[in-house]
């Protein structure tokens, strides 16, 4: 909805030849957002959206009467009334109008009404991130060739050769032995060794393909980086070595591969309505969600990856790849659905639940860390060893019971619950579902999802 259109809303209010209005006042704290209050309100005003591809409406009202009465209706549907605070999706797969109809009212409303995009998970590997995966490969190889044959644990119940995870790393990471002795691969080992290698990924998304990578000034992840001269050495590394192994040559080889890979992971991803409920509910939106699955990355390993555009996940298969050389009968173990699930609504979560919970004033959240002793050993044994880390598990967990009840899986919200109240020890759990559902249906309006955050920390016990 653009702002000329919300301003006439109002000014069709403040004089309309259908409504009888006195002392009207209304405000309009942003484009999407409209306050009014009246001692008389006979009639009715209209707020259009035109039709629009792959997008809707989502709608947030209160109403409040002393005296006769306000209805919404959208299309001629009366919108439920059932909460102070009221949530529709109104398709604009077809021009909607929204209905205000007063009858001798006295009070007020309120109506967000945000446009939100029905985004879909981009999933492709991304050729930095290869070779980047693969150099670790290498630099690791020995230690996976030399994985003991009967060295085994249980894996959704079946007994599992560790050496067999790895099937896919060693017959690529073998066919490059001749290059283990590489200068261009001892630069990069010294990076490496400074950090975990993945903390280099959204460096390295932001620049062109290798071997023909240059450095912009306005990377934003430059200053992962002593300097730039350290980051272009390398920068320059990755190109020599793309140059030296031929690395366009083994993505031609490896496309069938590749292909593989990427239909397992779109035949097992969620269905992307999670998107917008996750956006209405944090009241930020993303340009892009992507997925970066990737041959070279060594099983079980991930990154979540993005800017300011874009929310992404890096990862490796999840499951033993059953078949790694017959190419017409691929089968190598990214086609997890669970495991996407979590990809995709958990950790895509933690880039809107994090900075929330980060702008939270530092010391209400030390006030608060006395908390943490009762959990702390068992949030340690899932490597969460600090209070701030916990509540941002916390804190995604309670709105993945959220979002799940919007989109009406009440099965798989109950499952997360208690899975994770029963079985992973996160004790507050009760209290912040019980906290934000409330803020979603009776205080949405009035305070951002990060405010409510704030006050929950402060209210924890």
């Amino acid at each position: 909805m653009t702002k000329k259109l919300s301003l006439l809303l109002i000014a069709s209010i403040i004089v309309s030849s259908c409504s009888v209005t006195k002392n009207w006042k209304s405000e309009h704290p942003h484009d999407n957002f409209i306050k009014a209050s009246f001692d008389e309100f006979t009639g009715t005003e209209k707020l259009k959206f035109p039709k629009q591809t792959n997008a809707l409406v989502y709608l947030s009202s209160s109403t409040n009467t002393s005296k006769g009465k306000v209805v919404l209706a959208s299309n001629n549907t009366i919108l439920s009334t059932s909460h102070k605070v009221n949530h529709q999706k109104i398709s604009l797969s077809q021009s909607q109008v929204l209905k205000i109809s007063g009858e001798k009212a006295q009070g007020s409303f309120a109506l967000l009404y945000p446009t939100l995009i029905e985004k879909k998970i981009q999933v492709d590997y991304h050729q930095n991130i290869e070779l980047l995966g693969l150099c670790y490969t290498l630099l690791n190889l020995s230690d996976f060739n030399e994985i003991p044959d009967d060295q085994t644990f249980e894996m959704n119940g079946e007994k599992v050769k560790i050496k067999d995870l790895y099937a896919l790393t060693t017959k690529i990471g073998n066919e490059f032995k001749p290059f283990l002795a590489s200068k261009n691969l001892a630069v990069i080992k010294t990076f490496f060794d400074k950090d975990f290698y993945l903390h280099n990924s959204n460096f390295l998304l932001q620049l062109d393909n290798f071997p023909n990578a240059t450095l912009s000034e306005d990377n934003p992840f430059l200053s992962h980086y002593s300097s730039k001269a350290e980051a272009e050495k390398l920068v320059n590394a990755f190109n020599a070595f793309a140059i030296e192994i031929n690395f366009q040559d083994f993505l031609k080889r490896y496309s069938p591969y590749y292909q593989k890979m990427i239909q397992e992971v779109e035949h097992n991803i969620p269905q992307e309505s999670f998107i917008v409920e996750m956006e209405h509910i944090y009241g930020k939106s993303v340009q892009n969600y992507r997925l970066y699955p990737s041959l070279t990355i060594p099983f079980g390993q991930g990154f979540a990856a993005g800017n300011a555009n874009t929310i992404g996940n890096i990862f490796a298969s999840f499951n033993k790849p059953k078949e790694v050389n017959q190419i017409s009968n691929l089968q190598l173990g990214y086609g997890n659905p669970v495991s996407l699930r979590d990809i995709c609504v958990h950790e895509f979560g933690h880039s809107f639940v994090n900075p929330a919970i980060d702008k939270v004033d530092e010391s209400l959240i030390q006030d608060k860390e006395s908390l943490f002793e009762p959990i702390r050993g068992k949030m340690s044994e899932q490597g969460y060893s600090q209070w701030k880390i916990c509540l941002y598990e916390h804190f995604n967990r309670a709105n993945e019971v959220i979002i799940a009840r919007l989109l009406g899986d009440n099965t798989k919200a109950d499952m997360i619950y208690q899975d994770n109240l029963k079985n992973k020890s996160y004790i507050y759990l009760p209290q912040i579902v019980e906290k934000l559902e409330y803020w979603y249906n009776n205080e949405f309006l009035d305070k951002t999802y990060e405010q409510k955050v704030s006050d929950i920390i402060a209210e924890l016990k």
